[in-house]
């Protein structure tokens, strides 16, 4: 009789019993970021290594984009839960001497064939089914070529040693393995690599990825052709249509990143530089317009004023409703983005806030805006346009589950790059050492603005951000975290901006989040029980979660200090990250 099925529920017992103590750990754990101070540059990743990768380039005479190109390698090894080759994500780029942003944006998309692929949402979203083409390969590969100094195999060295000879497995990825075991096991390819003999592989074990490093190394040897045309696209291709999918060849090589401008506003004389849709710039930009109405720091921090916590969560809401309502892929759909940003609109939304009670009670009934009737409020509007957004075809040929990483160099360039997978681990099917995204499941299923479709980018929580004050870059700042990414970046900026924290006081500062899609308002444990009883009179169901917990994200960000002419670099504590400076 065959003692595999019993094997198998030990297993499952074993890790069940395993993650319920990791998580009651993960609860009541306590810390601060980690921080590095210079004047010359600075790196803050998810991952030692990332950094070490971004620290190599800079120490080679590299530039802010070779650093982060590195890192962003470097971490889908070291850090394969949340991004990687099979993934995508967005760049935001501040090149100090030319003191100009642009955005490149290099998410997953849509293949040709994509409306013939049967396709259940919740049976296939953890699935191949549920995979675009990537991204990552063809956004590094770019960024490098227009803005780096140094060459790919130099930048790509990093990773492929990492892959080829391995790295320790750190807390947070032996959790993350554990949390998503399941999923690991179902793919051959993938629990190789990631379990030992059907265990989850653990902390202080060593990961190695040789055939991710042989793909690395084609990518080095070849640019964006080693992963778009040859073998490695044939074997994706094939691999993935034998488990459901329909790639073809083409989809692959005709895949392109996007170098267009940023999102643009402004916030108490700070000029705010964000994600260019579909991405999700413009939803903190609209966030931090409602609270501009405010003086938000004579309201006090949220730690101690209901009235700001209650007031942000409010304008919050109201900035997911109108994201989910309007926001999309612009080569596909039009909608309002000049009217998203406007300040007048943005008073509109503010004068909708009920600051007594959360209004509407219920979250899920909150209402999207009318942007539309300000999309004619810039004056230096082209008379040719007709108000909606679109991108020139020219140029353009030019989400926890994520990660982040920020850079600045010695010239006053700034990096601000947000890279993912989908959800953790994604697809959870590895094909030519990659593991596949499930970026489908972005697509949504009521929204048409935001429906399927071939060729389109579905919308995503993304939001790499930087702040220029009189031409220099002084804040940037970003996070993994899905949904959540909208509200901790916003958090971020105010903790700041409003109420004057260094990198590691806003790094640090205890978190909320809500939205229209959810029941409660999430906060972190470190709230005392007075402002929760407040909260919960003005109508708030609270969910409480660790004090430093990862569900809120694992921002990176550099914070420059014009007094000391210092970069801070702050690495969250929730996530197992590392901040370096000189």
């Amino acid at each position: 009789m065959s003692h595999r099925p019993v094997f198998r529920s030990l297993v499952h017992t074993a890790a069940a019993l395993i993650a319920a103590a990791a998580l009651l750990s993960a609860q009541t754990q306590t810390g601060t970021s980690q921080v590095a101070v210079g004047t010359t540059s600075a790196v803050a990743t998810a991952h030692p290594l990332a950094t070490k990768a971004a620290l190599t380039m800079l120490a080679k005479g590299g530039n802010a984009v070779d650093a982060a190109v590195a890192a962003a390698f470097a971490i889908g090894v070291v850090e394969p839960d949340g991004s990687g080759l099979g993934g995508g994500g967005g760049m935001l780029i501040f090149l100090g001497p030319e003191k100009k942003s642009l955005y490149i944006n290099y998410y997953q998309r849509a293949g040709e064939r994509l409306e013939e692929l049967p396709y259940d949402r919740e049976e296939d979203r953890q699935s191949v089914r549920a995979s675009l083409v990537p991204g990552t390969v063809a956004g590094l590969c770019g960024a490098l070529e227009q803005f780096g100094s140094l060459p790919l195999a130099v930048v790509l060295e990093p990773a492929i040693r990492y892959a080829e000879e391995g790295f320790a497995i750190d807390a947070t990825l032996a959790k993350i393995i554990l949390d998503n075991f399941e999923l690991l096991e179902k793919d051959s390819a993938t629990s190789s690599i990631y379990l030992d003999e059907g265990f989850p592989r653990a902390e202080g074990d060593r990961l190695t990825q040789p055939a991710l490093a042989s793909t690395l190394r084609l990518i080095a040897q070849n640019g964006r052709a080693g992963f778009y045309e040859g073998t490695v696209a044939q074997t994706i291709v094939q691999e993935t249509s034998q488990r459901g999918a329909v790639f073809t060849l083409d989809d692959f090589k005709n895949y392109r990143e996007i170098v267009t401008e940023p999102v643009k506003g402004t916030y108490r004389g700070y000029d705010v530089l964000s994600a260019a849709v579909p991405q999700s710039g413009a939803a903190v930009i609209e966030a931090l317009n409602i609270l501009e109405n405010v003086p938000l720091g004579e309201l006090g921090h949220p730690t101690v004023s209901v009235e700001s916590l209650h007031l942000m969560a409010e304008a919050l809401r109201r900035t997911y409703a109108d994201r989910s309502a309007y926001i999309a892929d612009p080569l596909f759909e039009q909608f309002p983005l000049k009217g998203l940003l406007s300040k007048p609109y943005a008073l509109e939304r503010f004068l909708d806030i009920n600051m007594e009670r959360a209004t509407p009670p219920r979250y899920r009934d909150t209402k999207p805006g009318k942007p539309e009737k300000f999309e004619k409020e810039s004056d230096s509007r082209d008379p040719r346009d007709d108000g909606f957004l679109r991108l020139d075809l020219a140029e353009a040929d030019g989400g926890g589950h994520t990660t982040h990483l920020v850079v600045v160099d010695r010239n006053g360039s700034m990096v601000s790059l947000t890279q993912t997978l989908g959800t953790f681990f994604g697809s959870g099917m590895t094909t030519a050492g990659v593991l596949m995204n499930n970026a489908r499941s972005n697509f949504a299923r009521t929204v048409q603005v935001n429906a399927a479709r071939a060729g389109k980018q579905p919308r995503s929580s993304i939001s790499p951000t930087i702040l220029v004050k009189d031409g220099i870059p002084v804040l940037a700042v970003g996070s993994p975290g899905s949904a959540r990414i909208v509200s901790t970046v916003v958090q971020l900026i105010t903790n700041v901006v409003d109420f004057g924290m260094d990198a590691a006081q806003a790094n640090d500062a205890p978190r909320f989040f809500c939205q229209k899609f959810e029941d409660y308002l999430y906060l972190e444990n470190r709230y005392s029980q007075e402002i929760r009883a407040e909260l919960e009179a003005k109508g708030h169901a609270l969910e409480i979660y660790g004090d430093y917990d990862l569900f809120f994200g694992g921002a990176q960000m550099i914070l420059f200090d014009p007094a000391t002419r210092t970069y801070q670099a702050s690495a969250d504590p929730r996530r197992g990250g590392a901040a370096a400076a000189n």
